[in-house]
């Protein structure tokens, strides 16, 4: 049974099976993404994602009990996913993915559904768009750089998915009041009059 559970490597007939989205292996194997943490069946209609990115799971709870939420689209545990469970898939995939490039396209397609939903849900169930979201999180994460490290703006900006120190400081500046530099320098200055 402990076969059951673990994560297997894609073999050619899985991968075959997947790229020509074979219903035949419905129910047989499913597979998961390791970049988006979503698992489907072998027919499932979305985007089939690279080769090394998938791992084989022989049921849907195995794959469930390694970490991995179910597809909107091909249903592989047979159950609808709610709204607020698409949400979070598209909450989890904006923190683990937020120094890279993101639209709301891509967010969507990693979540295996239509753009325009997929922000609709969002906005209905958190309050705020994708994009706002992101913005969130990116900012978070370059406050907690600005206060512990002694990073250049430069280097912050691109670990936090912003394409340019220019375009980061701008964004700062509009979300926080104030400057990176001034950010920073502001913090470090409280941190020092509040120590006993």
């Amino acid at each position: 049974m402990a076969a059951d559970r673990a994560e297997q490597a894609v073999n050619v007939e899985q991968w075959q099976a997947i790229n020509e989205r074979d219903e035949h292996f419905d129910g047989k194997f499913y597979y998961a993404d390791r970049n988006t943490q979503l698992y489907c069946k072998p027919s499932c209609p979305n985007r089939i994602p690279k080769f090394n990115h998938v791992c084989i799971f022989t049921s849907a709870e195995a794959a469930e009990m390694h970490g991995y939420s179910p597809c909107r689209r091909c249903r592989p545990n047979g159950k609808a996913v709610t709204d607020l469970e698409w949400a979070g898939q598209a909450e989890r995939f904006i923190h683990s993915h937020y120094p890279n490039p993101l639209s709301v396209n891509s967010i969507a397609e990693a979540c295996h559904g239509p753009s325009s939903e997929m922000q609709q849900v969002f906005i209905r169930i958190y309050g705020v768009s994708l994009m706002d979201y992101l913005d969130r999180v990116r900012m978070d994460q370059a406050r907690f750089l600005l206060i512990h490290t002694k990073l250049f703006i430069k280097q912050i900006a691109d670990l936090v998915g912003m394409p340019s120190a220019a375009e980061f400081s701008r964004k700062f500046k509009e979300k926080e009041g104030l400057a990176p530099t001034l950010y920073r320098r502001r913090v470090r200055n409280r941190d020092r009059v509040q120590q006993p």
